[in-house]
């Protein structure tokens, strides 16, 4: 029987744990950031995954759960594309305003005080606090050679 409710949760089980799993032979400077992140979310993808497949077999109240999902998997990627190309700092912050203003429908003040808090999170609590570098992004990288800044 197909599930497709399941692909969402799926997928992104399957890309934290694979995250985990190559974090898990780095050397032990450069795993921890990869660990911080991927052990929670992927817990978090495996309790879904595992409510997913438990309301898998009940009735749907409406026909717009497979739309939802192929939503969740655009943004999931954009976020992905845009910490790619802008790095945590630049391409997390934006991310995260532009998912909460478009997606959530959050004003722009709610969206602004997100990115205001995911910039803080990262810059203050993993860059600062815990000395570990992010990455800054292709674009970023680019930019910022290109200006030799």
């Amino acid at each position: 029987m197909r599930r497709p409710e399941l692909t969402v949760p799926a997928t992104l089980a399957v890309v934290f744990a694979a995250m985990t799993a190559t974090a898990s032979v780095y050397p032990p400077d450069a795993r921890l950031m990869p660990l911080v992140v991927g052990i929670p979310a992927l817990a978090l993808a495996a309790w879904e995954l595992w409510r997913a497949w438990r309301a898998a077999g009940q009735p749907s109240a409406d026909g717009r759960r497979r739309s939802g999902q192929i939503a969740a998997l655009a943004w999931f990627g954009g976020f992905v594309a845009a910490i790619v190309a802008g790095g945590f700092l630049v391409g997390g912050t934006a991310a995260v305003m532009v998912l909460q203003r478009f997606w959530m429908r959050e004003s722009w003040r709610a969206a602004c005080l997100g990115g205001l808090a995911a910039f803080a999170v990262l810059a203050a609590g993993i860059e600062r606090g815990l000395g570990q570098p992010l990455f800054e992004g292709v674009v970023t990288g680019w930019a910022r050679g290109w200006l030799g800044i």
